[in-house]
């Protein structure tokens, strides 16, 4: 493989990434100074999030770089959908162990793509050299002040949903790493998650709590459940899973992760208007309830049982 053209960091920007990404009308100023500008429109809020991907770790490091990049912005931008923010741009940091033409232009080109699918200008960034390939996306957006959905916010009584089905993504890895090349099938979940921007916005007003899956059901549950000082029990047989209960993959499913979906808490009189959004969001279920906290965070009951869930209920780092 060849070098990029030209020579050294600057280069490297100006030849992948000085170009061709959306402009939103709020940025001032991007790619090429020391830093982006952006005024945000009056009477909302900024919100911020930053999502790191480390070769080998969150994805192969042979996959293809286009398919590294699709999935880099999608996994950062769940974080605005989860919060109901519209959003706005990203900032991109490249730690690269060369600096290999095709594969940058093929990295770029699966950036572009997925950033005006997702509506995200490239507003500046950081590339560096290091031992390993690492991705970190810092993404922002906005809601009405005042508006976006948090964690916290779920009380007893609230029925507790999902965007659509669990389980994708986690049952798509052993393809992913025997092939890291193939994007059909189950993989393309991996790949390409579907950042459910449109249903976190209509969220805004209707939900008490919300965040996106991406470490397992059971595990972002649980998270939920301590911001709210609540216990969230699931019904087993309502959670929309990729695997029946039956199979074996079941529970890999709900702890595996790499979803990427919504899970969110409203209260069960507000329960017909939850409904309605399956006009749109067809995939939405109702999987369970909140009650009050009773020393458990997160319980799955199946036929009036309560399931022995595992120690390890989700992908952890440490």
């Amino acid at each position: 493989m060849s070098k990029a053209t030209g020579s050294g960091e600057f280069a490297l920007i100006r030849e992948f990434f000085a170009s061709g990404f959306p402009r939103n009308q709020y940025t001032r100023l991007g790619v090429g100074d020391d830093a982006s500008i952006v005024t945000p429109p009056a009477g909302c809020d900024l919100l911020q999030s930053i999502d790191t991907q480390v070769a080998d770790v969150h994805f192969p490091a042979t996959a293809p770089a286009h398919l590294i990049a699709q999935r880099a912005l999608r996994c950062a931008a769940s974080d605005l959908a989860a919060m109901g923010a519209e959003p706005q741009g990203f900032h991109l940091a490249l730690t690269l162990p060369n600096a290999e033409h095709e594969w940058l232009a093929d990295f770029a080109s699966g950036l572009r793509d997925a950033a005006h699918e997702l509506d995200l200008d490239l507003l500046g960034g950081d590339t560096t050299s290091g031992p390993c390939l690492v991705i970190s996306i810092q993404v922002q957006g906005w809601v009405p002040a005042g508006s976006a959905l948090t964690r916290a916010g779920a009380q007893a009584g609230d029925d507790i949903w999902v965007s659509d089905t669990i389980g994708r993504g986690a049952l798509a890895l052993p393809q992913v790493l025997e092939n890291p090349a193939q994007f059909s099938g189950l993989a393309r979940h991996y790949y390409f998650p579907q950042v459910q921007t449109p249903l976190g916005i209509q969220l805004r007003d209707l939900a008490t709590s919300c965040m996106d899956i991406s470490d397992g059901l059971l595990q972002d549950a649980g998270h939920i459940a301590r911001a709210s000082g609540v216990t969230l029990e699931l019904d087993a047989a309502a959670i929309p899973t990729i695997a029946e209960r039956t199979d074996s993959r079941w529970l890999q499913c709900i702890t595996g992760g790499d979803d990427y979906q919504l899970l969110f808490t409203i209260p069960a009189a507000r329960r017909k208007e939850a409904e309605a959004l399956r006009e749109e969001f067809s995939g939405i279920a109702r999987i369970g309830k909140v009650i009050t906290h009773n020393g458990e965070d997160v319980l799955v009951q199946e036929n009036d049982h309560i399931l022995t869930l595992p120690e390890h209920a989700g992908f952890q780092h440490f």
